[in-house]
């Protein structure tokens, strides 16, 4: 990572890790954080790569500041997506083993490992969270839904990339499914005050413009 642009990226990362880790020598830390960096920088990844992993540590930042940071949920977030492959159903399963094993290198305690792997648990948006960090987390997953359109139309490129192996009809369909279940939600996508205030309208207007566009992909596909 030689760009500028990249080893800044770099710097920002290590320093949101050094903020969220319980004490550690500095040289297990690195040794860690070199994992951590290698799994979300994969070549299979597209959308799911540091960009995606910073900006959310941002958000996180600019929501609760540096006196109120989240150990738990920024653990998580560097954790949720540490193993990502689009062939596979189990990323977030997979990515909790991790976790468990790093903090138990790192010595952390039983329950803020249990709460770690319970906020990567919910990344998978399969369940309502309950907890004001569940809340915070997917709201923070989900913000890309709510970005500027020139960061939405990157998204949709980069989640196309990551499935390139996925046939061009089965791809529009099941991305439609996905998108139109988020829709039918409407502001309670987001579960924060912060998260639709900041993004529920974008993100009605995002949805429902790509929704438009792969319903006419699929149309334009015909019959079959």
């Amino acid at each position: 990572m030689n760009h500028p642009q990249e080893s800044s990226a770099v710097n920002r990362l290590q320093a949101y890790w050094a903020r969220s880790c319980p004490a550690l020598p500095a040289a297990v830390s690195a040794q860690l954080f070199a994992r951590v960096l290698a799994g979300w920088s994969e070549p299979q990844r597209a959308y799911h790569t540091t960009q995606h992993l910073l900006e959310s540590l941002d958000l996180l930042h600019a929501w609760r500041g540096v006196q109120d940071w989240p150990k738990a949920v920024a653990l998580a977030l560097f954790f949720h997506d540490v193993v990502y492959d689009p062939k596979r159903s189990d990323n977030e399963d997979m990515s909790a083993r991790i976790a468990r094993e790093m903090l138990a290198q790192m010595q952390a305690g039983p329950e803020l490992a249990q709460a770690i792997v319970a906020l990567i648990d919910v990344t998978k948006h399969a369940a309502t969270p309950r907890t004001e960090d569940e809340k915070l987390i997917v709201d923070i997953d989900l913000a890309i839904l709510g970005a500027t359109p020139q960061r939405y139309a990157q998204y949709q490129a980069q989640v196309r990339q990551e499935y390139a192996h996925v046939p061009e009809a089965l791809f529009l369909r099941g991305r439609l499914a996905v998108l139109e279940a988020f829709l039918r939600t409407g502001p309670g996508l987001y579960h924060t005050v912060r998260g639709r205030n900041a993004f529920a309208g974008a993100a009605a207007r995002n949805l429902a413009a790509e929704v438009a566009q792969l319903r006419a992909a699929i149309g334009d596909l015909g019959p079959g």
